[in-house]
């Protein structure tokens, strides 16, 4: 079973890809963890969303719900800056049908109030010096 989550990250890097240019903006570590219910999530998009600027940055869980940003392909890290967060994770389970066709059932790995910064209440500035330890614990109720 595989996230529809990537894809909307693989999206969302060629985004990012559009702020390329040969200066870029210094960048300091940004790694986090992601649970839910006190339960690590995997492949999950954490998504920073710039409050100003252009100089967005993502990320994908692993199997533990860490994650490590990148703003730009070639380096890792986030530029330094307040940003809202958006967390996302999608599936996508494969389903056969009585006559032999086979389809795609899609649902939300992880609440949808997490999917957009307007309702996901997760703010964070990060320092000149970065940030190793972010954490965001989603509630399922």
């Amino acid at each position: 079973m595989k996230s529809f989550s990537l894809f909307v990250l693989l999206g969302f890097a060629t985004f990012l890809g559009c702020n390329s240019g040969p200066e870029r903006p210094p960048t300091v570590p940004a790694e986090g963890v992601v649970t839910l219910d006190g339960q690590p999530v995997s492949e999950a998009a954490v998504i920073f969303i710039a409050d100003v600027g252009s100089y967005n940055a993502s990320g994908i869980t692993d199997k533990n719900g860490t994650f490590k940003l990148k703003a730009f392909e070639e380096k890792a890290g986030a530029v330094p800056g307040s940003y809202k967060v958006e967390i996302t994770k999608t599936i996508i389970e494969q389903t056969t049908t009585k006559a032999g066709e086979s389809g795609a059932n899609v649902k939300y790995g992880i609440p949808v109030k997490y999917a957009s910064m307007a309702t996901s209440d997760f703010a964070i500035k990060l320092s000149d010096k970065g940030d190793k330890e972010i954490k965001f614990d989603l509630k399922s109720k």
